[in-house]
């Protein structure tokens, strides 16, 4: 890259929540001389990456009160005074019905105007629909699969606006990022094309996730799962293993990591279980003190019954923990069972408990276990070749697309 122009990537759909590892993407294209413009309604929202010095595209959401918008379209028209809009722009007014669907096209699409940038980055679905006329702008898009937005969103009731919606951006991008095989051959029931698809698996960073140097073995197993705390992470499954692996004879304690609106139900069902002191919940914790969590553990435990390929697995071996994880999404792509760690079936508590149990109690299994997973992750799933799979992805997309318009 250093002996071209610095690739420009505009990435729209940084969301609030705490997802680091889409800080981890930002920081690492950053650290690689990629330009990056972040689109958000507010500058604070970029507040984990504000040191990064990312540049930042305001782009603010429909309110209300229609004084308020219009007043918002004119800040908008000061801070973008190019006169000349590109007709791309035009032509979204112009096709939609009715007054105030031309004002939102006008006002949604008009900070994307100032500019051309090599690529168009939607991290994920909801975004890349929600931005539907920047497909026919000619910049290149590319658009993320990763998980439940391709694998449970459009089988949910009332979800056919939304399954359009993914459609038409799935046909219509330039390229598709999976985060895993098992995403891709989803992806490919809603119009993407298998020549536009590319597997770039997550990582994690192996020189901070690292294992601990000296573990004292306990008495007291420590089991560890990390995720946001919603239906489909199957926690209660988890603490039905918890249970039947203590009536196994097993002194095991759970601590969970993440947060999320199932919080009072898991507790509930803890409480239910006679597991209330076994189970900790610790909220949302800084990377820091996550790596601090699993490097103190015996056990990482993943009852998830829908993934694309989740970090979190990649996290704990990274730290040398073996993992028992049920046979969701793209797991498999990740852990070998037997070798890793151990793959269950979904919804099974009985069996989790039964793997569980069998390291529990084999200290060589368990480290044999999380130093074949820290390996692993050396070799297939570094953050580095990670970075460097988007970039290779941004610039050919961007080439292409330039070639065919110059054919």
């Amino acid at each position: 890259m250093t002996d071209r122009k610095p690739l420009e990537v505009l990435i729209i759909g940084y969301g609030r929540d705490n997802l680091t590892f889409i800080d981890r993407l930002i920081t690492g294209l950053l650290e690689k001389g990629v330009r990056l413009t972040v689109a958000t309604p507010r500058k604070r929202d970029l507040h984990r990456i504000l040191s990064l010095k990312p540049k930042w595209l305001w782009t603010p959401r429909l309110h209300s009160q229609l004084w308020a918008d219009v007043i918002i379209t004119l800040l908008l028209l000061v801070a973008n005074p190019r006169l000349r809009k590109p007709i791309w722009f035009w032509k979204l007014p112009n096709r939609a019905e009715g007054w105030r669907s031309k004002f939102k096209a006008f006002y949604r699409y008009l900070p994307f105007t100032h500019k051309n940038w090599d690529a168009i980055y939607f991290p994920w679905n909801s975004a890349a629909i929600d931005h539907i006329g920047l497909f026919d702008s000619g910049m290149p898009v590319v658009v993320s699969c990763r998980g439940s937005q391709v694998n449970i969103r459009p089988h949910q009731r009332g979800m056919g606006v939304f399954t359009a919606g993914l459609t038409v951006s799935l046909e219509k991008a330039d390229a598709v990022h999976c985060v895993s095989q098992d995403i891709l051959e989803e992806a490919l029931h809603y119009g993407m094309t298998r020549t536009r698809a590319v597997v770039i698996h997550p990582a994690v960073d192996p020189d901070f996730f690292i294992p601990a140097d000296l573990k004292m073995p306990g008495q007291e197993v420590r089991l560890v799962t990390t995720g946001s705390l919603i239906w489909r992470k199957g926690y209660e499954y988890m603490l039905m293993a918890l249970s039947d692996l203590r009536c196994m004879g097993i002194d095991a304690k759970l601590h969970i990591i993440g947060e999320g609106n199932e919080r009072n139900r898991i507790l509930y069902t803890a409480q239910d279980l006679d597991l209330a002191d076994k189970v900790i919940l610790h909220g949302i914790l800084s990377p820091e003190h996550v790596r601090q969590q699993l490097q103190q553990a015996d056990i990482f435990v993943f009852t998830s019954l829908s993934e694309g390929l989740p970090n979190a697995v990649l996290e704990a071996m990274s730290c040398g923990l073996p993992v028992v994880t049920t046979d969701c999404g793209g797991v498999r792509e990740a852990v070998t069972d037997g070798v890793e760690g151990i793959i269950v079936p979904t919804r099974e508590p009985r069996l989790t408990a039964e793997a569980l149990q069998k390291l529990a109690q084999d200290p060589e299994l368990r480290r044999k276990m999380g130093s074949a997973g820290r390996k692993r992750v050396l070799k297939e799933f570094r953050l580095e070749d990670h970075v460097d799979a988007f970039i290779t992805l941004f610039a050919s997309t961007a080439a292409e697309k330039l070639e065919r318009k110059g054919g």
